[in-house]
């Protein structure tokens, strides 16, 4: 019962824990971007950031607006909408 338990369910609950991780900072990304869009219609800005849950969030707008920003695992990503 303990193999059981330890053995094929916590990997699993894990699994499913880091996917959550990742689909949070993505939606976080998404909110950022509509920030600095915002801030792009009020105050004229480029770019910007976004400190949430101790992850910082880079936006800018070059030829698209794009966030930038490190997982929790410490892999850098970017998203970008064109």
């Amino acid at each position: 019962m303990v193999f059981l338990l330890f053995g094929s369910l916590l990997p699993v609950l894990q699994g499913m824990h880091e996917k959550l991780q990742l689909k949070r900072e993505r939606a976080t990304a998404f909110e950022t971007m509509f920030e600095g869009a915002v801030q792009m219609q009020s105050e004229s800005a480029l770019r910007g950031m976004r400190t949430v849950n101790g992850t910082v969030y880079h936006w800018q707008m070059e030829r698209h607006m794009c966030v930038s920003y490190d997982n929790y695992q410490g892999e850098p990503q970017v998203i970008c909408l064109e």
